[in-house]
């Protein structure tokens, strides 16, 4: 029996490692990583400790990571800027949730070696690979590391009565704060398990104040920026918009072909758009039925669906706006990260009760039936592969995603960035132009923009871009940079000129 789990050990760690090694030697990429690590002054010393508590993550009032810069800091003081070890460290943390998720989920259905499935799923589903294969999703794997821990710990005290892994709870918990806002949930999610299982409350209260404290320390730091909807029209079309990027994301957990980076939905125009009615038809067919079926869905489906819910409620467009440009909204893969869990424990309770059901009924042999759900995990491998692969490269990588969806703003000026760096201005331009038709509000983008002019000496044109810009909130000092140093270039331009005429008529 030891032997036995030994080797599963080894399964999750060497599968793991293998579906994640091409993914090592994938640089810093543009979109987060540029701001986050590369031009991060606060992870270069050890002094910018105190600034790193107090400071919000990009520098703004939205989000509040300490320990997520705290975990850059120390790997920049140990590695430099060597992207190949803060990638190590992203897939060494997944691999750690995949043992944590192991134990959660053996705890849950009480039976550890239906944990381990969930733990092997965990591991190798490649809608994981946009957490894991980006450093940026740091602060879901950090999260998700401490949210786990201090869910089992909380089973644990619920289950043995001992203090002390109430107090790791209490303790994990506070850390999972501090690394990504979404830990908020984990008392509603322990409440519905404590709820449904009929276990007493009394523990749970330390975890609500937690949460009362962590949002006052927010309030006090002025890290409270929320984006809200301009009307409830709008509102409701961006939460059935969420529910229709939901339903992509169930086919996804099953049949997982076109998964790109940073997949966004375009918003619902309005209620009688076909889409719209569509996916309002097919949640309220989904409510009837479970009402319906009360009775025969069991404790654990309910706590499931329950978690599920929970676990998107903080991206579902309810409490503010998650967009990538106007009318396109996010519906990224690493929204799913701890959301996938109680996924894969129906799945494989789903499986479980099909096998029975397979013995019992005589359908195919239980040999093709194993056949099968072996070959649905090598299938979830191989295309892990394939995504680990493109995100090695971070040009494949957003351009494979661009294919999918033009109209993503974000992507289209990482992209220009990109070529940017590598001295294709031209190309740059192409793609800041697509991001500026994309988001025309944006004054990144128009700045971007008006530099991929200017490194291709179009001086006047770059400053008629700069002067078009009427609002650069967030960014008025690197467009007045950018503004003298056209400027400044366009003045000796005209001078060069003026000398060249003279020297012509000179002779």
């Amino acid at each position: 029996m030891l032997t036995q789990w030994w080797l599963r050990v080894l399964l999750i760690i060497s599968l793991g490692l293998s579906a994640y090694s091409f993914m090592l030697a994938s640089p810093f990429k543009t979109m987060d990583d540029q701001y986050s690590i590369v031009a991060n002054p606060l992870i270069r010393n050890n002094k910018h400790i105190k600034e790193i508590f107090t400071r919000g993550y990009f520098n703004d009032h939205s989000y509040y990571r300490p320990l997520v810069n705290l975990s850059f800091m120390g790997e920049y003081q140990l590695f430099g800027l060597n992207p190949f070890f803060y990638n190590l460290d992203n897939l060494l943390l997944h691999i750690l949730n995949a043992f944590l998720v192991w134990a959660l989920a053996g705890l849950i259905m009480a039976n550890f070696t239906l944990g381990f499935w969930a733990g092997l799923l965990f591991v190798l589903h490649p809608i994981h690979v946009e957490a894991v294969a980006n450093i940026s999703g740091r602060a879901i794997l950090l999260g998700a590391s401490f949210v786990l821990t201090a869910f089992i710990c909380f089973l644990l005290y619920d289950r043995r009565a001992q203090a002390g892994f109430w107090w790791l709870s209490i303790a994990s918990f506070s850390v999972a704060l501090l690394c990504k806002e979404s830990a908020a949930i984990l008392p509603g999610v322990i409440f519905f398990y404590l709820w449904l299982n009929k276990r007493p409350l009394k523990g749970l209260w330390p975890l609500a104040v937690a949460v009362v404290f962590y949002l006052l320390l927010r309030h006090s730091l002025g890290i409270t920026q929320m984006f809200s909807w301009r009307n409830a029209t709008e509102h409701i079309l961006g939460l059935v918009t969420f529910l229709r990027s939901v339903m992509s994301d169930l086919r996804l957990f099953l049949f997982p072909v076109d998964l790109h980076f940073d997949r966004s939905q375009p918003l619902f125009l309005s209620f009688s758009d076909a889409g719209f009615l569509t996916t309002v038809f097919g949640w309220i067919i989904a409510m009837v039925w479970m009402v319906l079926s009360r009775r025969h869905i069991t404790t654990l489906v309910w706590f499931c669906l329950a978690w599920f819910a929970l676990e998107l409620f903080p991206v579902s467009q309810m409490i503010t706006t998650i967009g990538v440009s106007p009318g396109v909204i996010s519906s990224a893969d690493h929204f799913l990260y701890l959301a996938s869990l109680p996924v894969f424990i129906l799945l494989i309770k789903a499986l479980g009760r099909l096998g029975q059901v397979n013995q019992q009924r005589k359908w195919i042999s239980s040999a093709i039936f194993k056949t099968a759900v072996g070959g649905f995990i090598v299938f979830l491998f191989l295309i892990n592969i394939e995504q680990n692969i493109y995100a090695s490269s971070e040009l494949s990588m957003m351009e494979r995603s661009l294919q999918i969806q033009p109209r993503n703003a974000r992507l289209q000026a990482s992209v220009g960035l990109i070529y940017a760096l590598n001295g294709k201005p031209v190309k740059a331009e192409e793609h800041f132009r697509w991001a500026v038709a994309a988001d025309p509000f944006s004054p990144r983008y128009r700045i971007s923009l008006g530099k991929s002019i200017c490194d291709q000496g179009r001086y006047q044109e770059c400053l008629n871009v700069y002067n078009q810009i009427q609002d650069a909130s967030g960014f008025e000092a690197l467009l007045r940079d950018n503004k003298r140093a056209a400027l400044r270039l366009s003045s000796g331009q005209a001078l060069r000129l003026i000398k060249e005429h003279v020297q012509i008529l000179s002779k």
